[in-house]
């Protein structure tokens, strides 16, 4: 079962919402997040809370700056809807940098949703890349 288109853009404004935080509040995105969710990527599964989660995004923010880019921006997004309350989304997210010839990194990741009483919240979230390898790469590649 697809997306219908208006649920499609209910969806990209529930994961835009991901990076709306400002630089004061980075961690505003920890909301959109069960109060427990599964995080996967390449190496590792874990369990992971909402304040964990919390705590961690400013820490990211940080990771990303330090190779002289901007938080990840959505550049699209498939869903697929399992039932009533479930719905798969796969992402590409694109990192910009300062440096306006470099160019952008593309990253993958895919969520399960919940509808939880009548807001999305995600349950499952799955890198496809390990964002420290993406990172230590790009570090590689500015020192070269």
């Amino acid at each position: 079962m697809n997306a219908p288109d208006a649920t499609q853009r209910d969806l990209r404004t529930f994961f835009e919402a991901f990076n709306s935080g400002d630089d004061t509040d980075v961690s505003a995105g920890a909301d959109l997040f069960y109060e427990h969710f599964l995080s996967l990527d390449p190496n590792t599964v874990t369990m992971v809370t909402r304040e964990q989660l919390r705590f961690v995004l400013p820490m990211r923010a940080k990771m990303f700056a330090s190779i002289g880019a901007s938080g990840p921006r959505l550049r699209d997004l498939q869903a697929r809807y399992l039932d009533d309350q479930h719905v798969v989304v796969a992402t590409t997210w694109d990192v910009h940098f300062e440096d306006e010839a470099a160019r952008p990194l593309a990253l993958r990741s895919t969520y399960l949703l919940r509808l939880v009483d009548g807001q999305w919240q995600v349950v499952v979230y799955i890198n496809h890349q390990d964002i420290g390898n993406v990172i230590a790469e790009r570090r590689a590649q500015m020192s070269s």
